[in-house]
């Protein structure tokens, strides 16, 4: 958890500048049971589609419709870029849902 933190504690630095470092932590958790939890690396220019579904699968998440939170709201990620969600949201850490978990 302190490497988390210290990820966080740079991206609060670097938002003063309005610079994003060019590689980032994720975290992601399954929304109905936050123990399962992975961390991808990626860079702020990759597609957060990718990313979100590259987590999913990893969490053994099949569905196709996907729902993603973060800090309690929930994100739209269609189309964006990671360094755009990180700019826009200021947060690293997301919690992941399917269509079937929501009912």
């Amino acid at each position: 958890m302190e490497s988390r933190d210290k990820k966080i504690a740079e991206l609060k630095q670097t938002e003063e500048h309005e610079e994003l470092p060019e590689i980032v932590t994720l975290y992601f958790q399954r929304a109905d049971n936050l123990r399962k939890t992975i961390a991808i690396r990626t860079t702020i220019n990759d597609s957060m589609e990718r990313v979100v579904l590259e987590a999913a699968e990893k969490l053994g998440i099949k569905s196709g419709r996907i729902g993603l939170t973060g800090g309690g709201e929930p994100i739209y990620f269609a189309g964006k870029k990671v360094g755009d969600i990180l700019r826009e949201y200021n947060i690293v850490s997301f919690q992941i849902s399917s269509a079937d978990m929501l009912g």
